[in-house]
């Protein structure tokens, strides 16, 4: 029994170094003009980078090993594996100066060890003057973003048992933008995740976003901004989760983001969270990278807040509303925690 774990755990560390292997080289490949302070507005497309869900905004973005409901199609479309039954989550984010954006997620699982899903992200950006050199009003225009994501994610078997889950998942996205001139571009995203059920259980993600073609507004296409993610969360104790990730974006300099997570359950059907978290980046740009927020779950659903403040910018205010069936308990939690021991249910089943 022991030399067949030994064999597992030797294939898991294959599959996740074969995964992270060529993502790093690429970026380590393209360092002279990416990855750098010097590479700070190169990219176009930045409203990719706007995070979606208030629980993973509180916990400052370090949600590439989290991600486990319908918004994993935005942080790691691998975690949609953990999904109950179904899962939607619907957001809306008060950004800066008077812009703002929407988005809707919906994710489905057809199989003990498939999931599917699509979402939906728009900004408003409001109306802006049309004015020539010399400052003339001409009239004015609306500049809008629009994103449309599919995802699939399904569980590595052969790489799963009753101590871990191992999950992979990948999207297509259409990216749709207008400032003045409009601009279209194709995106993919792939990830891998895994759930390890130990004394103090623990979970490890790794993802590369955006994954495409550059927009086009004009003349010159600009790249749209390749980030690379490698996350990982622990439960030290049953109410408390602490998350960390490791960001490589192709229009910064690497940094990292720090979540926690402390929650109360009143009854068995309610839940209530109290989240904070640091996001580097912005630290280091001089903005506030600290983040706050609180999430309650009621039965089938939950309502979560996040305060991002921004500096001289002012404050952003984020909303979100998920929805899961049957209702979603922390994984670790959970009777059948593994898709292994799922599996081993239906086989005695049949």
């Amino acid at each position: 029994m022991s030399a067949v774990k030994t064999v597992r755990r030797s294939r898991r560390a294959v599959l996740l170094a074969a995964c992270a292997a060529p993502l790093l080289a690429a970026a380590a490949a393209a360092a002279p003009n990416y990855f750098t302070s010097k590479a700070i507005g190169i990219t176009s497309g930045d409203f990719l980078n706007l995070p979606v869900g208030a629980r993973a905004i509180a916990m400052g973005g370090a949600y590439t090993a989290v991600s486990d409901e319908a918004s994993a199609i935005y942080w790691n479309p691998a975690g949609l594996i953990q999904i109950p039954k179904l899962s939607a989550i619907f957001m809306r984010s008060q950004y800066v100066a008077e812009t703002n954006y929407q988005y809707a997620a919906y994710a489905h699982r057809i199989g003990f060890d498939s999931v599917v899903g699509g979402s939906v992200f728009m900004t408003d950006i409001g109306s802006i003057d049309h004015t020539d050199i010399s400052g003339t009003r001409l009239g004015s225009f609306t500049p809008r973003d629009q994103v449309y994501t599919i995802s699939y994610s399904k569980a590595i078997l052969e790489f799963s048992d009753k101590d871990m889950d191992v999950s992979i998942g990948v999207s297509g996205r259409y990216i749709s933008s207008r400032i003045y001139h409009s601009a279209k571009s194709y995106a993919a995203d792939v990830g891998v995740m895994t759930y390890n059920f130990t004394a103090i259980p623990y979970r490890l993600g790794l993802v590369v976003s955006n994954l495409g073609n550059g927009l086009r507004y004009d003349q010159e296409s600009s790249p749209i901004p390749l980030t690379v993610r490698m996350g990982g969360a622990v439960n030290p104790f049953r109410n408390m989760l602490v998350s960390a990730d490791a960001v490589f974006s192709k229009s910064n300099r690497p940094y990292m983001n720090f979540g926690g997570e402390l929650a109360t359950e009143p009854n068995e059907l309610t839940r209530l969270s109290l989240r904070a978290g640091l996001n580097t980046a912005r630290l280091s740009d001089g903005l506030s990278g600290f983040t706050l927020g609180a999430g309650a779950t009621m039965h089938f659903f939950s309502l979560d807040y996040a305060f991002v403040p921004m500096g001289d910018l002012g404050t952003t205010h984020n909303i979100s509303l998920t929805f899961d069936f049957p209702f979603r308990s922390p994984i670790f939690q959970r009777r059948d925690r593994s898709v292994f021991t799922r599996v081993e249910s239906l086989s005695i089943q049949k």
